[in-house]
């Protein structure tokens, strides 16, 4: 039995920070399993209301970390492995760039690769505890939804001057003819340096990162797209620069902990999801 997961879109101006909203809901018959969320760079900020859901990175089925009430994950640098039981109930909160730290006003940078966040504790404050109850209180889904947005509208900040570079720039990283650090430097009259910190600031990760997260998710939506066909792995390696397939198998174990051969045989068409495409890195 698949799980019932819904996607729910936000509207302006709470669109700029938040790409949407993902709610899974289980029967009390559900069977338990393990879903696999490719790595995005995103930032999520995740409500737990029912059972402790356990998780872990990359190619590790032990669940060996917990989400009791609300966690933040992200930026989700590796495959994301979490395990579904009966009458599970999350609300996942999937930010845009720049949109977490639009919310909590911190340096992104300090943000962990593989580790579950207290929000609380990142910030000094019980404010999401707070919100949690609140939301827990509330009798139905759609309840939960009109509140997590009227919070969003009033606590999320306007966004910072200086990350509107990075912003306008990002097409950049799509146009393999285009140095896209340099281009967003002239086109911001700041030196690559600036370009360069202001990404780590504000997003959490470097415009190399970027550079080569988005090579390989090309990679993996290409794999995706075959569905049952063999994979020509020599015709990837060519078609997105990779120097040779030991370059791209190290791809795959930086970001799914596994071996490409082994991503196809086990995890393909097995509960394996990319994020939904959004205004970013569609």
């Amino acid at each position: 039995m698949e799980p019932a997961g819904i996607h729910i879109d936000v509207d302006a101006p709470l669109n700029e920070v938040i790409k949407y909203l993902y709610c899974i809901q289980t029967p009390v018959d559900f069977e338990t399993t393990y879903q696999h969320l490719s790595p995005n760079l995103e930032m999520m900020l995740i409500f737990n209301f029912g059972k402790p859901v356990g998780l872990s990175f990359a190619d590790n089925t032990s669940a060996d970390l917990k989400i009791n009430k609300v966690a933040v994950i992200g930026p989700l640098r590796k495959m994301l492995t979490y395990e579904l039981q009966p009458e599970t109930n999350l609300i996942v909160v999937v930010f845009n760039p720049q949109g977490f730290y639009r919310l909590i006003q911190l340096p992104m940078d300090g943000m962990g690769e593989s580790d579950l966040i207290d929000p609380d504790e990142l910030l000094q404050i019980t404010g999401f505890l707070a919100l949690w109850k609140q939301l827990d209180s509330l009798p139905s889904l759609e309840d939960k939804i009109v509140l997590l947005k009227e919070y969003g509208l009033n606590f999320i900040q306007d966004a910072d001057h200086a990350s509107s570079p990075l912003l306008k720039g990002i097409d950049y990283f799509e146009n393999p003819m285009i140095q896209p650090v340099r281009a967003i430097a002239m086109d911001s009259d700041l030196s690559e340096r600036t370009i360069q910190l202001r990404f780590k600031k504000y997003l959490g990760y470097s415009p190399k990162e970027l550079l080569r997260f988005l090579r390989f998710k090309k990679i993996i939506s290409s794999i995706l797209k075959l569905e049952n066909q063999e994979v020509d792995w020599h015709g990837l390696v060519e078609e997105f620069g990779y120097h040779d397939q030991s370059h791209l198998i190290k791809d795959f174990h930086h970001y799914l902990g596994t071996t490409p051969h082994k991503f196809v045989r086990e995890i393909v068409g097995k509960e394996f999801c990319m994020s939904r495409e959004g205004k970013f890195y569609s």
